[in-house]
């Protein structure tokens, strides 16, 4: 009788134990499920949030090039102005006086290189110095008595950087080996 009574009391604990386990498992899955829906509502507001910092800085970059841009017209607009003025005084003129007109173009010149220093743009003019095939590019090769194999020899265009950027090589031809 006492084994009975005691495999009763096991029967009896162990099915409180179930009971209590069903009890906490309810809350478990509950608050788990909470939890999976605060994850999800908290991934999609941080997909929205990383979507508008996207699309907000879209608009700054484009807001900043407009900017770079203006500033730069603005800088240039006298330069096209002393371009637009030689050309109708060449225009109005029954004589063309050849060697004013070479000093004015040569006078734009200089300030057209000047603005674009101003903005951080420098000439890339490589004559004599070793090709290097990151800011160069090499239109032909020729022998010289003059260079040493490799060097430039001659620029064909300037090319230009922009804080160590290229923008364009500058073409050159190359001296060769004899």
């Amino acid at each position: 009788m006492e084994e009975e009574k005691e495999e009763q009391d096991n029967k009896v604990d162990e099915s409180l134990v179930e009971e209590e386990n069903e009890a906490n498992n309810q809350p478990e899955e509950i608050s788990l499920e909470d939890k999976v829906k605060e994850l999800e509502d908290r991934l999609l507001r941080s997909a929205a949030e990383v979507e508008n910092i996207r699309k907000r800085s879209e608009k700054e970059r484009s807001e900043a090039y407009k900017i770079g841009i203006s500033l730069f017209v603005k800088d240039f607009v006298p330069v096209l102005d002393n371009i637009e003025r030689a050309l109708a005084s060449l225009k109005d003129s029954d004589e063309i006086n050849y060697e004013s007109f070479v000093e004015g173009i040569s006078a734009t010149e200089k300030d057209i290189i000047s603005l674009l220093e101003k903005h951080g743009i420098q000439q890339i003019n490589p004559i004599n110095e070793k090709f290097d095939p990151l800011f160069h590019e090499a239109l032909f090769e020729a022998e010289s008595d003059d260079h040493e194999p490799g060097f430039v020899t001659q620029v064909i265009e300037v090319g230009y950087v922009i804080d160590k950027r290229l923008i364009r090589a500058a073409k050159v031809g190359v001296a060769s080996k004899k």
